[in-house]
């Protein structure tokens, strides 16, 4: 499913995904904001090096729903979904007894590790991006649990379910600064 020379792969988080949209819609009434720069300049980039972006099923049906809005049509153009596959419930349910962190954001952080394409030829992504500080905070504060709890459920599971990887965290600017090398 992963292969070395697959493309690098990104799943954006919901706010993400809505400053994107923010700021296509209002890029010419106003001053954007540093969020939507952000989140526009992270797209831009991930396309000029080749990393699929993809956002998660439930942000993916909301924009289907919008689908009437020519700028909806345009992000589902471009980013497929990720849905979860057979263990991310339990890995979410482990990520939340490990850290905390709220159900919306151990989902995210499990279908980042345990999501796969429409297709069903990927498992994973390489990162996260997300400007949401408490998760990336309660993320990196309990990571070495977290690669412990991982690398143990993993090692059970069957293939393609024991290549999962954890994902990256990272807002866009520390992406768009590891992309510039």
């Amino acid at each position: 499913m992963n292969t070395p020379s697959a493309p690098m792969r990104c799943l954006l988080d919901k706010n993400l995904v809505r400053y994107i949209l923010t700021g296509l819609h209002y890029g010419r009434l106003r001053p954007l904001t540093p969020l939507e720069t952000g989140a526009l300049s992270l797209w831009r980039a991930a396309e000029e090096h080749g990393v699929t972006l993809f956002v998660s099923l439930y942000t993916f049906n909301v924009l289907q729903r919008l689908q009437p809005y020519s700028l909806a049509q345009v992000v589902l153009n471009t980013m497929p979904a990720l849905s979860p596959t057979r263990y991310h419930p339990r890995w979410a349910r482990r990520i939340r007894e490990s850290t905390g962190l709220s159900r919306e954001d151990a989902a995210m952080i499990a279908l980042a590790s345990f999501g796969s394409n429409e297709a069903g030829d990927i498992l994973s992504v390489h990162w996260l991006a997300t400007s949401d500080q408490p998760l990336l905070n309660g993320y990196r504060v309990t990571l070495p649990r977290l690669e412990r709890r991982f690398r143990a459920m993993t090692a059970q599971l069957p293939a393609p379910f024991c290549d999962a990887a954890l994902p990256c965290l990272m807002t866009p600017d520390e992406l768009l600064a590891r992309w510039q090398i």
